[in-house]
C-alpha cells in the first residue's frame, strides 16, 4: 500500500471516530436536558408500551418549570351619582402604563374600608357619665368610693376617654358595626374560559340587560387581532355565549375573556391595553363593576404561554414516495386509504376519526394539490404524507401506532418507500424514538394544566 492509501485509511478512521464522539455528546446533552425538565420517575415508564397518562391524576399546580403565579383580583366599583374614586390607576386610566407592573394591575378593592375611615370618638368623663350611665350608675360620686380608689378615680376621670368601639361597658348596648357596601356575589367562569389562557373581565350589571345591549357595547372589541369572548349570566345562573340568538334574553352578569396566545404569537401589549381599556369602558358605560381574572402581569405570562406552545406544537410526517414501480394510481391508493379506515373530506385531505368524530390523523398529498373524487380517478400519485397535530391528539402513542401501520401497509402495497422529512428510510429504531419524544410532549402539556386534544388545546393550537 502506499503512502496515500494509508494518509487517506487513517483520515477516515479519525473521521468516524469524530462522528461517533460527536453523536455521544449529542445523546449525552439531550439526556440531561431531558433529565433537567422532569423528575425522574420511579420506573421506567417510557418504555412500557403499555404507558398510559391519566390527565385525572395530575395536579393543575404541579408546575415544575415555572414559578406558580397567584390569580390576582381587582375590583372597581363605578357609581352613576359621583365621580368614581381616585385609586391606583387601572388598565383605562392610563393607557400609557407598563403592563409589567403587578403591583399596579392588583390594586386593593376600593369596597374594602379604609382604615382612617373607623370612626373615632373623644369624650370626657363628664359626657360619658350623662349621655351613656344610667341614673343608678350616675348618682355614684367618688366619696362613695373606698379611700383607697378615690385618687384612682379622680386621676381617670381628669383624662379624656377614647371610645375605639372596641369594648363597651356592661350597660352598653352592642355597638352597631357600620353598614358596608355588599360585595357582589362570587361566581364561577364560564366553562368555556380558561385561566391558563384567558385574561377576564367579570362585569356586575346593576340591573338586568338584554343580550343586543351588551351586544352593542362589545363593538368596541372589533379591533383586536387576538379572539376575544362575551358571556351572559341568565336568571337561572347559566353562562351563554352572546350571540345573535341571545340578543332577546336579560343577564346580571358579563364576562369578557382574551385568549393571550394562539399559532400566530403572543398578544402585543398594544393590544392588551386595547381590551382592557375596552372593558372598563363598557363598565363606565353600563354602570358595572369590573373584576379582573387572570395573571399578575398579563404580557408577561403571554409571552411565556407562547414559549410554551412553540415548545410542544410539533407536526410528525411520514412520507410514502414512488418506488422502482414509479407513481401510483389514484384509484388504487384511494381505495388502500378507505380500507385504512380514513374518509376523503371537504378540505381535499383523508382523515382519520376518533369516536367522537375528531380528526387523530390526516392524509394528504405531497404535492400539496387537495384530493376529490373526479381527480383520484385519473391521476397518478409521487407521493402522499400522513400527518399527526400532537396537541390536538388525546392519546397520541395509540394514534402514532395506528398511523405507522396504516402507512406501513400502504408503502407495501404501494410498493413504495416509507421515509421521514429528509427522506431518509424510516427504521424501527427512528420510529420508537418518535414515539418517547411524544410521551415527553404530551407530559410537559398535562404538567402545564393544558389537557392533549382538550378544548383549551384546540383554542392555543389554532
Amino acid at each position: 500500500m502506499t503512502d496515500l492509501q494509508l494518509a487517506l485509511i487513517a483520515l477516515g478512521a479519525l473521521i468516524i471516530i469524530a462522528v461517533v464522539l460527536f453523536n455521544w455528546w449529542q445523546e449525552r446533552k439531550l439526556h440531561k436536558e431531558t433529565e433537567s425538565r422532569f423528575v425522574e420517575p420511579e420506573t421506567d415508564v417510557l418504555m412500557d408500551e403499555d404507558f398510559r397518562i391519566d390527565p385525572h391524576t395530575v395536579l393543575r399546580g404541579d408546575k415544575r418549570e415555572e414559578p406558580e403565579e397567584e390569580e390576582f383580583v381587582v375590583r372597581v366599583r363605578i357609581q352613576d351619582d359621583e365621580p368614581a374614586p381616585q385609586v391606583a390607576p387601572s388598565y383605562a386610566a392610563e393607557p400609557s402604563l407598563s403592563v409589567e407592573e403587578p403591583e399596579v394591575k392588583a390594586a386593593p378593592a376600593i369596597s374594602e374600608p379604609a382604615f382612617d375611615e373607623a370612626p373615632v370618638r373623644i369624650d370626657s368623663a363628664e359626657d360619658v357619665a350623662e349621655e351613656e350611665a344610667p341614673a343608678l350608675y350616675a348618682s355614684t360620686v367618688a366619696s362613695d368610693l373606698p379611700p383607697e380608689q378615690e385618687p384612682v378615680a379622680l386621676a381617670q376621670s381628669e383624662e379624656p376617654v377614647v371610645n375605639l368601639g372596641s369594648a363597651t361597658a356592661p350597660w352598653d348596648e352592642p355597638a352597631a358595626e357600620p353598614e358596608q357596601a355588599d360585595a357582589p356575589e362570587s361566581i364561577a367562569l364560564p366553562a368555556d374560559v380558561d385561566a391558563q389562557i384567558d385574561l377576564s373581565a367579570i362585569l356586575y350589571l346593576p340591573r338586568p340587560y338584554s343580550g343586543a345591549a351588551l351586544r352593542q357595547q362589545f363593538l368596541n372589541f372589533s379591533e383586536i387581532d387576538k379572539p376575544v369572548y362575551a358571556f351572559g349570566l341568565d336568571a337561572f345562573r347559566e353562562w351563554h355565549l352572546l350571540t345573535r340568538e341571545q340578543e332577546q334574553g336579560e343577564f346580571t352578569r358579563c364576562v369578557c375573556s382574551l385568549q393571550m396566545a394562539d399559532r400566530s404569537g403572543a398578544v402585543s401589549r398594544e393590544m392588551l391595553i386595547r381590551f382592557q381599556n375596552a372593558a372598563e369602558d363598557i363598565a363606565l358605560n353600563l354602570g358595572a363593576q369590573v373584576e379582573w381574572q387572570g395573571a399578575p402581569d398579563p404580557l408577561v405570562y403571554a409571552q411565556a404561554l407562547d414559549a410554551f406552545c412553540i415548545e410542544v406544537d410539533k407536526l410528525v410526517s411520514l412520507h410514502i414516495v414512488q418506488g422502482s414501480n414509479g407513481p401510483f394510481t389514484g384509484t388504487k391508493f384511494r381505495g388502500l386509504a378507505e380500507a385504512s379506515g380514513l374518509v376523503l373530506g371537504n378540505d381535499g385531505a383523508f382523515h382519520y376519526r376518533d369516536e367522537q368524530g375528531h380528526t387523530s390523523f390526516s392524509l394528504i398529498n405531497q404535492d400539496s394539490n387537495p384530493f376529490n373524487a373526479d381527480m383520484l380517478r385519473t391521476v397518478v400519485i409521487k407521493g402522499v404524507v400522513f400527518q399527526l397535530d400532537i396537541p390536538h391528539v388525546k392519546n397520541c402513542t395509540e394514534v402514532f401506532n395506528q398511523m405507522v401501520l396504516a402507512a406501513r401497509q400502504m408503502s407495501h402495497s404501494l410498493n413504495a418507500n416509507l421515509v421521514d422529512d429528509n427522506y431518509r428510510q424510516l427504521t424501527d429504531t427512528q420510529i420508537d424514538r418518535i414515539r418517547q419524544q411524544l410521551k415527553m410532549l404530551h407530559a410537559q402539556m398535562i404538567t402545564r394544566g393544558i389537557m392533549p386534544g382538550g378544548q383549551t388545546a384546540a383554542r392555543l393550537f389554532s
